[in-house]
């Protein structure tokens, strides 16, 4: 009898007691790409920034980073629950947002993340233009049919031959990674006849007097094209709040330290890569106006639209904006 009344008691207890919230992640996982669009997440990594706002927000954390090539992994890494922060091409987080709207692992935007100009470049003295490319040349992009890149193609065929002929060149392009093409480019694999890059590769690959571009995504944009866009998913931002705010805090103070000083972002830009690039060259990067460091949302529109038209975006949203958390309109 008493241990049948001992066992009633600690039940009463148990459900009078209030639960304890599961606590946030310990550890948060963060993917980047190539290049100097990427300078804040070197901030955020070398000065530790996640962890600062984290542990204002009472949290103890870790933060892990990851490279990689382009969109596509990414997506998977996500959807795998691999990575929790990634940076995608705009058509990567309009291709994952349709495949996951709905489910329990829906992937939304955060943030933008900066504005660049993207340059078609070639080596081949006798491309003018789209219409001079044959069959047997081949254009290196991050990742064919899904990447900012491939994508700005299609709609610059859609200008050059007409609607209909939207991927007229998509039979030319091979993934390649920025670094891996720049060594092509300039003097590596004899196939690669072009290039879809990006800051600070394709101006690399401007110094060399046998390069001259095709291309410039400026040219198809009435408004700065983001060149990134960070997402995570609906549950890592429902389960983590703090950690998510405080994410979103440290890529803002990040910004703000390159705005404020933009050689000491260039510093810890090469110290956390290892690249060997003079300071002086990096500089000169950053000293194009087109590049903006930034945390705003461009150029959205026209490829959700631009995508709707060919068929490859299956689900269009009524609304561009129901790609993106709230947070990624606040204070932008």
């Amino acid at each position: 009898m008493l241990c049948r009344l001992g066992a009633i008691v600690a039940l009463i207890v148990a459900v009078m007691v209030p639960q304890r919230v599961s606590a946030e992640a310990s550890t948060v996982r963060v993917a980047k790409q190539f290049g100097v669009g990427y300078m804040q997440y070197m901030v955020m990594q070398e000065l530790k920034l996640i962890e600062k706002h984290a542990k204002a927000a009472g949290l103890d954390i870790t933060t892990e980073w990851a490279t990689f090539r382009s969109s596509d992994v990414m997506n998977d890494a996500l959807i795998s629950s691999s990575v929790d922060f990634v940076s995608l091409g705009v058509p990567g987080i309009i291709t994952i947002w349709s495949k996951t709207r709905g489910t329990t692992i829906e992937v939304k935007g955060v943030l933008g993340l900066n504005v660049a100009p993207l340059m078609l470049l070639t080596r081949d003295s006798a491309i003018k233009s789209l219409k001079d490319f044959k069959d047997d040349h081949r254009i290196a992009l991050p990742a064919v049919k899904v990447s900012n890149q491939a994508i700005i193609l299609q709609m610059a065929a859609a200008r050059e031959f007409g609607d209909a002929k939207w991927n007229a060149l998509d039979h030319l392009t091979v993934s390649m990674s920025h670094p891996d093409a720049t060594a092509a480019m300039l003097g590596g694999a004899a196939e690669i006849t072009a290039n879809f890059s990006s800051p600070p590769f394709q101006y690399r690959q401007l110094k060399s007097p046998t390069i001259h571009r095709v291309l410039n995504s400026t040219e198809l944009f009435d408004e700065p094209l983001s060149f990134n866009v960070i997402a995570t998913t609906a549950k890592f931002r429902s389960d983590n709040p703090k950690l998510y705010a405080a994410f979103i805090a440290a890529m803002k103070e990040a910004t703000g330290i390159i705005n404020a000083d933009k050689r000491k972002g260039a510093e810890i830009y090469l110290k956390v890569t290892g690249e060997k690039t003079p300071i002086d060259e990096v500089m000169e990067v950053l000293a194009d106006p087109d590049i903006q460091f930034n945390t705003k949302l461009g150029g959205i529109r026209a490829f959700v639209a631009f995508m709707g038209k060919t068929g490859t975006l299956k689900n269009p949203p009524a609304d561009w904006k129901d790609m993106f958390f709230p947070e990624a309109f606040a204070g932008n």
